[in-house]
């Protein structure tokens, strides 16, 4: 029950805090058939519930479990499909309970679930690939061998991909290459260990194949602004994104450190340029901008949007004080803005609701009870007039100064290619 309704909460409260959403390969997600997922975690908690609803099927996953200490706390997490595992940091006198972690994990596996790993451990927003511990093996050979076992068990690749942390970022789940775990048996029965070992390696082969990740961390900012780029690039080509990013990220751990900077110092010229024209990436990209479209969007909306701001705006502005406030890693900023969003709209829709209910308002009662709608079309309206202008910021520079124009295309098209 406390679930499904999460479920809900977070559907509404991702679909408002994300500008776009893609879901590439989930019908490689079988509908009744267990896997272990492996992922990257560049956001924290957030990773784990994006998964969990856009999936399509439930997902239980590790959780670090020093957040598990009040047993209240535990019992609400619990109820959110939430398992704790421990680690060295957390007291080595606790790291002997992943045995029961790893044995929950294996039941739920034999019960037909879904069971999500992130195989580097904590999560980090760098794009350096971690050493891959050896936990998801574990489990998943445990399961797939002893006892009545579970031959046919897979393991399921996931990359997760933000355009940036904050608010009416881009969302990219792209479900990866899986791996079947039959080859081990033999090993798995001689020497447990060394078919553990053995099934790491090759997933963090697998794993090194299917998410976005550059070899140095220095050059992680880098990478995340011009993949957002990319990412305006194939908005029409959605599924071409994932392979021609993989490109990118390898043509950035060719260069060098002189040649890297260069690059750097590009990327800022070509951020500068769009500040000073008043423009933006998307107004750039090959998909086009349909201006009598976006201006009929907006005037037929706009009634909407002044509702929206009017009705939104005290949780708004409360949900970014509180996250800038508290939050002091970027990687965590996304996961706790959607969660207090989720709780402070939760509580402010259901209060304004109730009062016009109560109260026999009869069209504030039809407002409220449709303003996460109204929230959505809040924040499309404002896009929409962003990408309006920029538009037409850029019409106005090719007419009237065609070299700056050039030379900003010019920039783009070597920045991506």
């Amino acid at each position: 029950m406390l679930y499904r309704f999460a479920w809900v909460l977070m559907w509404v409260t991702f679909r408002i805090y994300f500008r776009r959403i893609d879901v590439l390969g989930v019908e490689k997600i079988e509908p009744s058939k267990p896997s272990i997922l492996i992922a990257n975690h560049p956001a924290s908690f957030l990773d784990a519930m994006v998964l969990a609803v856009f999936l399509k099927r439930d997902v239980h996953f590790y959780v670090r479990s020093d957040i598990f200490r009040h047993p209240l706390v535990l019992k609400i997490l619990t109820g959110l499909h939430m398992i704790p595992i421990y680690s060295r940091e957390h007291g080595m006198q606790h790291v002997g309970k992943n045995h029961m972690t790893f044995q929950r994990g294996k039941e739920l596996l034999m019960r037909g679930d879904l069971l999500l790993i992130f195989p580097e451990g904590f999560s980090r927003r760098s794009k350096k690939m971690e050493p891959i511990k050896k936990g998801a093996a574990r489990v998943a050979l445990q399961t797939a061998f002893e006892d009545v076992g579970m031959p046919h068990l897979s393991i399921q690749s996931i990359a997760l991909h933000y355009s940036f942390h904050g608010f009416r970022s881009d969302l990219l789940i792209h479900i990866g290459e899986k791996m079947d775990l039959e080859r081990y048996r033999a090993s798995f029965a001689d020497l447990p260990s060394k078919a553990i070992n053995e099934l790491t390696s090759d997933m963090a082969v697998l794993f090194e194949r299917n998410i976005l990740h550059v070899n140095e961390e220095y050059k992680t900012q880098t990478a995340e602004e011009v993949l957002v780029f990319l990412y305006n690039e194939c908005l029409q080509h959605k599924y071409n994104f994932f392979f021609q990013a993989r490109a990118l990220c390898a043509k950035l751990d060719a260069q060098d450190k002189v040649e890297f900077d260069l690059y750097t110092r590009q990327v800022t010229r070509y951020k500068e340029l769009l500040a000073l024209q008043k423009i933006n990436d998307r107004a750039l990209s090959s998909n086009p901008i349909h201006p009598v479209q976006l201006i009929s969007n907006l005037f037929l909306t706009v009634e909407l949007y002044l509702i929206g701001k009017l009705f939104w705006f005290i949780p708004g502005k409360l949900v970014k004080w509180v996250a800038d406030k508290t939050v002091t890693r970027i990687d965590f900023y996304t996961s706790v803005t959607t969660g207090i969003l989720a709780f402070v709209s939760l509580i402010w829709w259901v209060s304004l609701s109730a009062i016009a209910i109560f109260n026999g308002w009869d069209l504030l009662s039809v407002i409220f009870i449709s303003a996460p709608l109204i929230a959505y079309i809040t924040m499309q309206w404002e896009y929409d007039f962003i990408d309006l202008k920029a538009y037409y910021n850029l019409k106005r520079l090719k007419k009237h100064c065609p070299e700056v124009s050039r030379e900003i295309a010019e920039l783009r098209c070597m920045l991506l290619y």
